[in-house]
């Protein structure tokens, strides 16, 4: 039995004569694409961005009248450029980028589109040297005045993550369409169209039995997520289906089906509707592949959902390739580092289930989730831990783009503070060898630290022995003669008048360098600087000064120790600011006041992120999932009044 509906796929042109509900939007596009070279294209996740352009823009054209290219990421996006335009030239791509399009262009004679979809995935998985070759390969491109329209499909949360791309490109934003989520009523034309194109009648009056199917989708909420439609509309199909006519197949392609509405209030609302069968397909797999692997470990089937899905929470393109001679799939290095407890055959069956479950679908070279909504719930799985330590990934993955940026390596703190965490981490070879050189340039550091304080060491000692030798001569010259007993006493106190300044001055040197390593962040070595100093103690005022400064310095450790901890979780981040600002007011440094701001920049940033992805969660309704948000990001900023009306919004809606 086939489903007409798309699940959790994309529509394309073969599917234009049942793509429903986007008339304007195409025709706004369409119009579009004829105005401007570079074409911006965005909208929340599920607003069906991808179908509006790859059939509701692709129907409006005739053959002749466009050359689309369809370019996703995948490994590397620059790479994936060029393979699209190897195929189109059949030839290796070794002219510069605005000839190859004119080629392309002379060889078809037709307009090239050039359409970026999933645009988003350059800023979650590409580098930063992998950004701004493809910046510089668009900006030659539009300079060219080629007959070339690039189209740009990304999600509405990355947008601001353009604007670096807008130095290279100031008309980046001129022209650019928000594909807006469906409203009811839109939805409601798009269910009876797509009825009648699919041989489905509804108990009448169908008025009544399309405001159930509504209310069911909607479950109260104002907005509908187009996945979660058509996942809901093919479940729906297929139970009735199923009802009707069993597991028999139908020679007709699609025989006729009645909905009743007593058959709609049983099926229920499509509140977690993805949720249940994305469960269900999980629990149904694990007891699968448990039978046929008796080594296949508990939450499997979870774990390797989890490796296609980044630490931001979107879905990630896994490469893979067929391995000889048993046809197993072999997924790319850095998922198998995640995996390593999955023997290799189970591990490709695994991935052929869920396949054929509809929860992840294969594309050339390249596995990923059939959707982001997807990406999200599995997200929204992962355990504390699991976030504890995507969290410390993305500061390491941030630390590696300044270092890019500014050659800056990891400290002895960042790195005593990571370490724990490091052989839990997938990180890509590049990051691994920027933390070795990191550990090699702290030790060197401390090598000559080390170096330094020895050889100040040795100074004082030698000045030391040299002021005791001196002290012992006095003393003989004191007994050989009493002739000079007056001279040997001024002497002698000329000589412990001299001992005491070089000790006054031996003291400021510890404590020059107890201040120095404090303002390195190096706060134990600091506190063992002050005791040493504190033999060469000469007067009351230097005990003061140093055991006020010892003082000082143990609660300075404590402070930012436990400011470091509470800085590696979201949810504390506000309280590792307070223990900054109350270390900054004990003894003021740069290295504390960078501190503050990055963890002011991090704070504010979190809240951003939380609040607008519990925004846009609860545009479509989902409290249960948005609530969680909202609490971190109210914890981010207990102030914010716009949290505190969402947060008030989901106990009324519960």
């Amino acid at each position: 039995m086939r489903s007409p509906f798309k699940f959790l796929d994309a529509y394309t042109l073969e599917d234009k004569a049942q793509f429903f509900g986007r008339g304007p939007e195409t025709e706004e596009l369409y119009t579009m694409a004829f105005k401007t070279p570079l074409l911006l294209v965005y909208g929340l996740s599920g607003t069906g961005k991808t179908s509006l352009i790859q059939c509701g823009l692709a129907s409006r054209f005739d053959g002749p009248d466009w050359f689309p290219l369809f370019i996703r990421r995948q490994e590397n996006i620059n790479r994936s450029f060029r393979e699209a335009l190897r195929l189109a030239v059949e030839e290796p791509v070794t002219a510069p980028l605005p000839e190859t399009i004119r080629q392309i262009y002379r060889r078809y004679l037709r307009p090239v589109f050039l359409i970026f979809d999933q645009f988003e995935e350059l800023f979650i998985l590409g580098t930063t040297e992998e950004q701004q070759q493809l910046a510089e390969d668009l900006k030659n491109l539009l300079k060219a005045d080629l007959p070339c329209t690039i189209i740009l499909s990304i999600r509405e949360e990355y947008l601001g993550r353009l604007y670096p791309f807008e130095k290279a490109i100031p008309t980046l934003f001129d022209f650019r369409l928000r594909v807006e989520p469906m409203s009811l009523s839109k939805i409601e034309a798009v269910l009876s169209s797509s009825f009648n194109r699919f041989n489905i009648s509804l108990e009448q009056p169908e008025e009544e039995s399309l405001q159930l199917i509504t209310d069911n989708l909607s479950a109260g909420k104002a907005g509908i997520q187009l996945p979660y439609l058509q996942v809901y509309l093919d479940m729906l199909y297929r139970e009735d289906y199923l009802r009707t006519y069993g597991d028999k197949e139908r020679a007709d392609e699609l025989p006729p089906l009645r909905f009743s509405r007593k058959e709609i209030r049983a099926f229920g609302s499509i509140e977690h509707v993805l949720e249940k069968f994305l469960h269900r397909q999980e629990t149904t797999i694990q007891e699968q592949l448990s039978s046929l692997h008796p080594d296949w470990p508990e939450g499997g089937v979870q774990s390797v959902l989890d490796s296609f899905v980044t630490e931001e929470g979107t879905k990630r393109p896994v490469a893979f390739r067929y391995q000889e001679p048993d046809k197993h799939i072999l997924v790319e290095e850095s998922i198998l580092q995640l995996l390593p407890f999955l023997p290799m055959p189970a591990l490709s069956n695994c991935i052929e289930m869920l396949e054929q479950s509809r929860l992840v679908r294969f594309s050339d070279n390249i596995i990923e989730l059939a959707h982001d909504s997807l990406a999200s719930l599995i997200d929204e799985q992962r355990t504390d831990e699991q976030r504890q330590l995507n969290e410390i990934k993305r500061r390491v993955q941030g630390n590696f783009l300044d270092y890019q940026r500014t050659g800056e390596f990891l400290s002895r703190k960042q790195l005593n503070a990571y370490e724990e965490y490091l052989p839990l981490l997938s990180l890509e070879p590049e990051v691994l060898q920027y933390i070795h050189a990191s550990q090699s340039h702290a030790d060197e550091v401390d090598a000559e630290e080390k170096a330094r304080q020895q050889r100040e060491l040795e100074l004082i000692q030698q000045k030391l022995e040299t002021e005791k030798r001196a002290a012992r001569r006095q003393r003989f010259l004191t007994i050989v003669t009493s002739l000079a007993a007056v001279v040997a006493l001024v002497l002698g106190a000329w000589a412990l008048y001299q001992r005491n300044e070089k000790e006054k001055s031996f003291f400021k040197i510890q404590m020059a360098n107890a201040q120095s390593s404090k303002s390195q962040g190096n706060y134990e070595a600091a506190i063992e600087q002050i005791k040493y100093a504190a033999q060469f103690i000469a007067s009351p005022e230097q005990q003061q000064e140093s055991d006020s400064l010892r003082v000082q310095f143990q609660q300075l450790a404590e402070l930012m120790a436990l400011a470091d901890s509470l800085a590696a979780t979201d949810a504390t981040l506000l309280q590792a600011l307070q223990y900054y600002k109350a270390a900054n007011q004990i003894s003021p440094d740069g290295l504390i006041r960078n501190k503050i701001r990055r963890t002011e920049d991090i704070a504010q940033q979190k809240f951003n992120d939380y609040k607008n992805r519990a925004a846009n969660i609860l545009e479509y309704g989902g409290c249960t999932h948005a609530l969680p948000l909202l609490k971190t990001a109210q914890q981010l900023n207990p102030e914010d009044e716009s949290v505190r009306r969402m947060i008030r919004r989901c106990g009324n809606d519960s």
